[in-house]
């Protein structure tokens, strides 16, 4: 039997944790909060100060699919604090796990960032109703974002057998591996794809002093953000 678990992490953010809760009872979805990686947690000693806080991300998307392998679950949605879930998205479930199945992936990318809708589908016109049409496709190596997906128990275990302590030090001395970040690692390492419309769209707002990115983050939030579809 199918059954899909929610998991999310909050980093000392009292306001966005109330604001996911709030969003997902609207579905009557309780999803389990993993605790957070503190900056003292003994995985983190290897990383260099500039390295401390995607690190600590990433173990946190390592910790969600713990606890995700400790339940009964067959998959497993994985959730950052600063999503706006699609209306409907209980409803769509069933639809998304039979994709899953259906495409034999391993990555179900539930939520991305992109200045505009997927190539080839510039003219979807979105319903007020949740019985629409979902389109999935695959994605290349250009494509970011890890702030919504879906895993199977498999593609979980594979990921923790990969992505250890070990791995992260090593990223310091090859630089040919990629970063030990979630989406360099957790969204580009298997047979995968996305789904359009998003089941998650970034609230838009990121912790970077970068100017570019802040702005490539608020673009893609404007794009695809639409209250009448989205919590």
């Amino acid at each position: 039997m199918t059954k899909v678990g929610f998991y999310l992490f909050s980093f000392n953010n009292p306001e966005r944790k109330k604001r996911m809760k709030e969003r997902f009872e609207k579905e009557n979805i309780i999803p389990e909060f993993v605790p957070i990686v503190e900056m003292s947690d003994s995985r983190l000693i290897g990383a260099p100060q500039i390295c401390k806080r995607n690190w600590a991300i990433m173990w946190n998307h390592l910790d969600m699919l713990k606890a995700f392998l400790e339940s009964n679950n067959t998959h497993g949605i994985f959730c950052e604090d600063d999503v706006h879930i699609r209306k409907g998205l209980s409803e769509y479930i069933p639809e998304l796990v039979a994709a899953y199945k259906r495409r034999n992936l391993e990555i179900l990318l539930l939520g991305y960032l992109s200045r505009q809708p997927p190539v080839g589908i510039l003219t979807y016109q979105g319903h007020n109703s949740y019985d629409i049409n979902l389109i999935y496709m695959t994605y290349n190596d250009n494509l970011w974002g890890s702030h919504m997906y879906m895993l199977d128990r498999e593609t979980a275990k594979k990921f923790l057998l990969i992505y250890t302590v070990e791995y992260s030090c090593k990223t310091l001395i090859n630089q040919s591996s990629p970063h030990f970040s979630p989406d360099w690692t957790l969204t580009k390492n298997g047979r995968r794809a996305i789904v359009y419309p998003m089941m998650g769209v970034e609230e838009g707002h990121v912790a970077t002093l970068n100017i570019g990115q802040k702005e490539f983050h608020k673009a893609c939030h404007s794009r695809h953000y639409d209250p009448l579809h989205y919590w």
